[in-house]
């Protein structure tokens, strides 16, 4: 009696394919959790360096160190920042009054600037929490040129309480604008008489732009321009109305 025979099935191996493979570690992790890793480690990123600091930039009067070193700080111009040129020019220790307050106050209604505060003779270049009067620049009122100085960031992140943002907008100032001062008792108005852009080194923070023998009191305003970048310096001048 003849024996059956069975017809040969043939079973093809995928131990060694890594597409059929059942359970291809390698190409699993690649594809999902690494990529999956990837895209939170984005997010991540996002939302500590651009999305957070773009609400803190936009909401708060002061801005934290954290913040000001993320991404977008250093990109908008919210990093730390110190007017270097205008030591060159200082000559050593002013004399003044005794009575020299501390501080003074500058408000430029047209920018929406509201009695900020400005340090006199200020010993620091760099006005994070003050707006900057020069160190040997003429006093608010009297004869000569005072200096005030301050930062700028990107305008859309502009605010006019936050010491960082502050001159953000100067280079709005047009010829007939008005910038009041409050000092030592007097109410002191000064009209913009003209801007000028110069390079940082080209700055002279003690010279006057009116002719001595005319006695009169001036002012200069100087950021960094444009905003949010370290070129150049916008002196925005102003002649003071009343005395």
């Amino acid at each position: 009696m003849p024996i059956p025979i069975e017809p040969r099935k043939y079973v093809k191996d995928h131990s060694n394919d890594p597409i059929y493979k059942t359970v291809n570690y390698r190409f699993y992790f690649r594809s999902r959790i690494l990529s999956g890793l990837l895209l939170s480690l984005g997010f991540l990123v996002l939302g500590t360096q651009v999305v957070l600091p773009l609400v803190f930039f936009k909401t708060q009067d002061e801005i934290s160190k954290p913040m000001r070193s993320s991404i977008l700080g250093l990109a908008t111009g919210f990093d730390d920042f110190e007017f270097v040129e205008l030591d060159e020019k200082n000559a050593g220790e002013p004399k003044k009054p005794a009575e020299t307050p501390k501080f003074f106050t500058i408000s430029i209604p047209k920018l929406g600037i509201k009695d900020a505060l400005v340090e006199t003779n200020s010993p620091s270049l760099r006005p994070d929490t003050a707006l900057g009067h020069y160190n040997g620049s003429a006093l608010p009122g009297s004869v000569g040129n005072a200096f005030i100085y301050g930062h700028s960031v990107l305008p859309w992140f502009y605010n006019p309480r936050n010491y960082r943002t502050i001159f953000s907008t100067l280079g709005d100032l047009e010829t007939g604008d008005e910038i009041q001062i409050k000092y030592m008792g007097r109410d002191l108005n000064y009209v913009v008489e003209s801007k000028e852009l110069l390079q940082p080194e080209k700055v002279d923070p003690l010279a006057n732009f009116k002719p001595a023998y005319l006695n009169e009191s001036t002012l200069i305003l100087m950021t960094c321009w444009p905003p949010g970048t370290k070129t150049n310096r916008l002196l925005v001048k102003a002649v003071l109305t009343e005395k």
